[in-house]
């Protein structure tokens, strides 16, 4: 710890707001960035589509949905979690600065560290982790009061992280690459002159994605934790082969640069153990899934309270669950047993999924009206706009004619937004409103989408009074709505 820092320029040349700096053995460092994930609770993951369409490499990466939630809770933010993952590939100089032997901090220990097994990614995240919990536990996030741990991400971790997160759309998270709007040469070092010239290059260098990370594509492959599984249509294969390597790297073509690029790594040949000279590894920071004995409750409630049909009615022997459970109970054979607890597996999981896709939909609905509500304000101005000019040309008919139209326009939006929220608060449940409505909010955040908090509060508001027999009337919606226009719209 009092060894002489390393060069900036060596371990995050691109220094930004919001990085997370680790110290690591001879001075070193080792820079982060947040993956957020919007969640309710501990149990509460996230549905992405991951893969490609692309038939030539749907053997391997047909699209797919995948889930990913995050670890640490931010206390500053409600309904919000994350995880951490690397910056910029592992470095020389940072691998190296676990093997014992302090390396010279040079120019050349800015590149990726390449030419390793997965063992030896896999043994370099643990030693790390070893490293940071007898040095450096202060340090790194905690959850539960229990420190977090280096290891590699998974391939849904690595993907998600490399498509932009939440901070992009989902339109735009799908696209086969993120944004690159300098054009790709900015951005990933692929094959050819006009870019990587087939050679590795030094971390930083180029553009960051959405997120902050730096050569998510290109450059140097990566490992990931994953065991490698060929693609079945919509979900992988039953047999692990190799390990899964994602990113592609400075030998691949511009055309096929992709983040749902993963490849299979054979750990031996022929003749022994394999080695890569362009294939290297990423960290990610995650706690336990159950770091303590509180957790451990906590989540077990959750459990169960995934397979609740909600409501509130049910009866024991109206639920399905429960009438499962009694008849299980109820005999006394044991082949006959077991089938009825398969039969009340399968429901579970269907009540499970449909309250999934539930969440997913009220999300979508408030998401629906404070869109409507931004646009019922930006007509209001618009009105305004026209009724200015009409009065400076009274005799201009077309002029009156246009702001009587934005006026049937606008009370359309708003006979449509109120329908909207009070179908939200008869087909939601109060706390489902809530939730997905905080979740939403980071969702924005997580964008950079200004003015929509205020529009998801109000309809999240009106969605508990309409649940209550008591929604909004349509002066009250347009007067509240006017009161948030300077919130909303920057004049």
């Amino acid at each position: 710890m009092a060894q002489t820092p390393w060069p900036a320029e060596l371990v995050n040349p691109a220094a930004a707001a919001e990085d997370v700096l680790l110290p690591m053995p001879c001075g070193g460092t080792m820079a982060f960035r947040r993956v957020n994930i919007p969640s309710a609770d501990a149990l509460d993951d996230r549905r992405v589509q991951l893969g490609s369409p692309e038939p030539r490499f749907s053997y391997v990466e047909n699209s797919r949905s995948d889930y990913v939630g995050g670890g640490f809770v931010d206390a500053k933010s409600k309904n919000q979690r994350y995880y951490l993952i690397g910056k910029y590939e592992v470095t020389r100089l940072q691998f190296d600065a676990l093997s014992g032997n302090c390396p010279a901090a040079n120019p050349e220990g800015r590149l990726p560290k390449t030419g390793i097994t997965w063992a030896e990614a896999s043994y370099f995240a643990s030693r790390y982790a070893d490293w940071l919990a007898k040095n450096a536990a202060a340090k790194l996030p905690q959850e539960d009061g229990m420190p977090g741990f280096v290891r590699l991400p998974t391939e849904a971790e690595w993907e998600f992280a490399a498509r932009g997160g939440v901070s992009v759309a989902e339109a735009v998270f799908e696209q086969p690459a993120f944004p690159m709007p300098d054009g790709a040469q900015r951005y990933a070092w692929y094959a050819g002159t006009d870019s990587s010239n087939n050679e590795l290059n030094g971390i930083g260098l180029l553009k960051p994605n959405p997120l902050g990370l730096h050569d998510m594509l290109g450059n140097a492959g990566e490992f990931v934790l994953d065991a490698f599984r060929l693609n079945k249509h919509s979900r992988m294969h039953g047999q692990a082969g190799g390990y899964v390597v994602k990113g592609g790297d400075y030998r691949t073509a511009l055309a096929d640069l992709r983040s749902a690029a993963r490849s299979e790594y054979i750990p031996i040949d022929k003749n022994g153990e394999r080695r890569d000279k362009a294939t290297g590894l990423r960290l990610v920071v995650v706690p336990g899934a159950l770091p303590s004995t509180g957790r451990l409750q906590s989540v077990r409630t959750l459990w169960t309270n995934l397979t609740s049909t909600g409501g509130g009615t049910s009866q024991a022997l109206t639920d399905p669950v429960k009438e499962v459970e009694a008849l299980a109970k109820a005999t006394t054979d044991p082949a006959l047993k077991a089938r009825i607890e398969g039969v009340g597996t399968v429901i579970k999981a269907n009540i499970q999924a449909r309250n999934e896709q539930r969440d997913r939909s009220a999300k979508s609905e408030l998401r629906v009206a404070a869109y409507l509500g931004r646009k019922i304000l930006e007509d209001g101005l618009k009105i305004r706009a026209q009724e200015m000019y009409a009065k400076l040309a009274p005799d201009d008919k077309k002029a009156r004619a246009a702001v009587d139209a934005s006026k049937e326009n606008l009370d359309a939006t708003l006979n449509y937004m109120m329908e909207t929220v009070k179908q939200i608060g008869l087909d939601y449940p109060a706390a489902t409103m809530s939730a997905q409505g905080e979740i939403l909010k980071r969702e924005f955040e997580a964008r950079s989408v200004p003015g929509y908090a205020p529009l998801i509060d109000l309809v999240v508001r009106h969605g508990l009074g309409a649940r209550n027999g008591k929604p909004p009337t349509k002066p009250e919606l347009l007067t509240e709505l006017t009161s948030l226009e300077a919130k909303v719209i920057k004049q």
